[in-house]
């Protein structure tokens, strides 16, 4: 059964059409545990909204370009030398968006086959993830479904939302994957995730210019709060 999976797999990646989109797979992750809202932090007078500590994994082949998204969201800039993370980098940061605090910790996990082993572990407790591709890189693309389906398996919430970044846009003359394909491939992963009231995004990034990097952890993290928030609500 392993074997003829595999050589389907094979067929749809040298036709170049698109990631593989896990059919099978989809319906057997399922929610296991909900969001609890945390308390503002200690001391802190001047907001009188709630605050919220939300983890968010990157994940993505390796040199897509994710320790400079994360780099570039905490304030750091644009480092053009690629460096190999080892198995995953941690930080944290807290944001204003719209009327939330959120404090997010962010999880860069490499891209490498020889770290697969000890990913799972980094995924777990995650309420979403910035799902990244190199416009340039046609592979990475087709690799999409593989990394949201390892996402979906060790997240420990089963289907958890996903913005998908089609980064590296300040080389789009050199780019190999189409805005439209991008975009049908989230149509399609959102018709999967749907019956369990998950929505998926998409944008376009560039980590070097700092476009739509902010926007991409806004709308994620906007929207995690706003579906588990009412989600306990209705509890």
């Amino acid at each position: 059964m392993a074997k003829k999976k595999q050589a389907s797999d094979k067929s749809d990646k040298e036709s170049g059409k698109g990631p593989i989109m896990f059919k099978e797979n989809i319906n057997k992750h399922k929610e296991t545990k909900s969001v609890k809202t945390i308390v503002a932090e200690e001391g802190s007078k001047r907001r009188a909204t709630n605050a919220y500590m939300i983890k968010l994994v990157l994940c993505g082949d390796a040199a897509v370009g994710k320790t400079s998204i994360r780099q570039r969201y905490l304030g750091k800039g644009f480092e053009k030398e690629h460096l190999t993370t080892l198995g995953a980098d941690f930080a944290a940061i807290t944001k204003d968006v719209g009327d939330f605090q959120i404090k997010y910790q962010i999880w860069d996990l490499a891209g490498q086959p020889m770290f697969k082993n000890v990913r799972p572990r980094f995924f777990k407790g995650c309420f979403g993830s910035l799902a990244v591709f190199d416009i340039t890189r046609r592979e990475t693309f087709l690799n999409l479904s593989n990394w949201i389906e390892e996402l979906y398996q060790f997240s420990g919430r089963g289907v958890v939302p996903v913005i998908i970044l089609a980064n590296k846009m300040d080389l789009v003359d050199e780019q190999e994957v189409t805005r439209e394909e991008a975009e049908e491939f989230v149509k399609e992963l959102n018709k999967k995730t749907k019956e369990l009231s998950i929505e998926n995004f998409f944008l376009e990034t560039s980590a070097k210019t700092g476009s739509n990097i902010d926007t991409a952890f806004d709308i994620l993290g906007q929207y995690i709060v706003d579906r588990f928030s009412s989600t306990e609500d209705e509890e």
